[in-house]
């Protein structure tokens, strides 16, 4: 992926921590699915973007052991890998309207 595009997904991660699974980013659905394991840029990526989701729904700044962030890092990046999936086949996914960088539900 190109350098600006990652830092261009790394502010609408911090800025954006609310956006829908449909509204998430083909790229990273793309990245996501044709990787074995998360990069570094995805764990960048995810661990941003569920911080700044957790901190905006709790109303403050939320510190969370590095295990914790590890384990949504993952469960995140496995959705993301679905939802690219269901992108190909052109069908809708169960999670599309729920938020993209929430791990609620998903363990």
């Amino acid at each position: 992926m190109d350098p600006l595009m990652e830092e261009d997904f790394l502010l609408l991660a911090a800025e954006h921590p609310d956006i829908l699974c449909s509204e998430a980013p083909l790229e990273i659905l793309e990245e996501s699915a044709s990787e074995a394991e998360p990069t570094r840029y995805l764990e960048e990526f995810f661990a941003t973007g569920y911080t700044a989701w957790l901190s905006k729904k709790h109303g403050r700044r939320v510190r969370l052991p590095k295990e914790m962030i590890d384990r949504a890092i993952l469960v995140l990046w496995f959705r993301a890998s679905l939802l690219n999936t269901s992108r190909m086949m052109g069908q809708p996914n169960n999670d599309d309207a729920l938020p993209f960088f929430s791990d609620e539900e998903l363990y």
